[in-house]
């Protein structure tokens, strides 16, 4: 029979023998429908509240434990919850959800699952700095905390602290992947009836303020071509006609590691990249010049497996990395630079031709005319020798053969 609970009753009720023990608040004009205390056998006293929800089904929500919730704390909560109930809502239910609710740990290993796989064009030593990075994000954000918790205040701590830490470069790689983990979960998957959040919370990531960064470009001369060109011949291995490989093409370093037979034969004279070894997702049909046929010519001579790949590995596996090769190259030559460097100076010699940047573009593959903008200013060198030679000729300077033209712009 329900009666008024109080801290006296609560504290003396004996627990029984065995299960449980129902205490109903009752009896006087405070008393909440369905509020209650359960005492087990072991003494433990938990305050509760019982109803029903929309459907029609009994419910129970434990509010906590004597006496660390008092009579009176308890029962003013049993009414918030009660009000809640008569607006439809599931107290219990929602603390379900709540407390199952996916995590920035959940997050990471969605990344990694749904995310990560489809970056083939990435090498295997930047995916092993993205888990560092990712990381790196459980560690700022907290790996047990929600992630529909998350606000664009603690993404800009976050931030900030790597920043701070002398690695403002750094700071915006892990902005980059968070952003892409937070764009994920307001999607919801396979399976799941759900988001992770909805899209009024929208990514946290957005609006974040990256750090200015000043583009690092490396340009090697011909003269350090040449070197490095040379120490090539010295190293035994694989990887040296793919660095090679890197330096005539312009392309990119994963492209070369994971370059396949089947691109090279399918239009003789053409490398036809497919669109999932490119940074673009887009087939990009490359000529080759002569000096890369007769690499690839070579190397289709001295073909001695039935492996897929141009430069293999593993038994299995294409060649993973170029950082030994590369180390030859700078003890030899006491260059400093990275593989990636060689693509740039491609581009650089292009440009320095007298190749448009829509060409250049081209080469390398960019989708974006913004992305070979930034040659822009070795093409202006070109153009601005191109005009000095015309001037040299119009003003007979440096012995250049001047043609005399008429008032009227014609041969005399």
């Amino acid at each position: 029979m329900p009666e008024k609970l109080t801290t006296k009753l609560v504290q003396s009720a004996p627990a029984p023998a065995k299960g449980d023990r129902t205490i109903w608040d009752g009896g006087h004009d405070k008393a909440i429908t369905g509020f209650g205390i359960r005492i087990n056998a072991g003494g433990k006293r938990s305050f509760f509240l019982n109803y029903r929800d929309s459907g029609g089904r009994e419910r129970r929500y434990t509010i906590g434990e004597f006496p660390v919730w008092s009579v009176e704390a308890a029962r003013l909560r049993a009414q918030e919850l009660r009000q809640l109930v008569n607006q439809g809502q599931d107290p219990a239910g929602d603390k379900r959800e709540r407390r199952d609710a996916p995590t920035i740990a959940d997050l990471i290993d969605r990344y990694k699952t749904d995310h990560l796989p489809t970056k083939t064009a990435v090498g295997p030593h930047r995916k092993i700095d993205e888990l560092r990075m990712l990381a790196e994000i459980e560690r700022h954000l907290g790996k047990h905390s929600k992630v529909a918790d998350i606000h664009d205040g603690d993404v800009r701590a976050m931030h900030r602290a790597i920043t701070d830490s002398g690695r403002p470069v750094r700071a915006n790689r892990i902005l980059s992947i968070a952003s892409k983990m937070f764009s994920l979960s307001l999607s919801s998957r396979a399976g799941e009836n759900s988001r992770w959040r909805n899209s009024l919370q929208g990514n946290p990531c957005k609006g974040v303020a990256r750090n200015q960064e000043i583009a690092r470009e490396r340009f090697f001369s011909q003269a350090e071509l040449v070197a490095i060109s040379d120490a090539l011949v010295s190293y035994r291995g694989e990887a040296a006609d793919c660095l090679r490989l890197v330096l005539l093409t312009g392309c990119r370093p994963s492209e070369a590691l994971q370059a396949r037979w089947e691109e090279m034969d399918s239009e003789p004279g053409y490398w036809i990249k497919p669109s999932s070894h490119v940074k673009q997702r887009r087939t990009h049909k490359l000529p080759l010049n002569a000096a890369a046929v007769e690499l690839i010519e070579r190397l289709r001579k001295a073909r001695r497996t039935a492996s897929p790949w141009l430069f293999h590995g593993a038994p299995g596996q294409p060649l993973k990395s170029l950082t030994k090769v590369w180390r030859h190259v700078e003890r030899h030559t006491g260059i400093e630079g990275r593989p990636y460097d060689l693509r740039h100076s491609f581009a650089s010699t292009g440009a320095a031709g007298g190749l448009s940047l829509l060409v250049i573009g081209k080469l390398l593959g960019h989708s974006r005319a913004t992305t070979t903008a930034r040659y822009a200013h070795l093409a202006d060198d070109a153009l601005r020798e191109a005009t000095n030679r015309i001037g040299a000729v119009i003003t007979g300077s440096d012995g250049a053969h001047v043609v005399p033209m008429s008032a009227k712009g014609q041969r005399q």
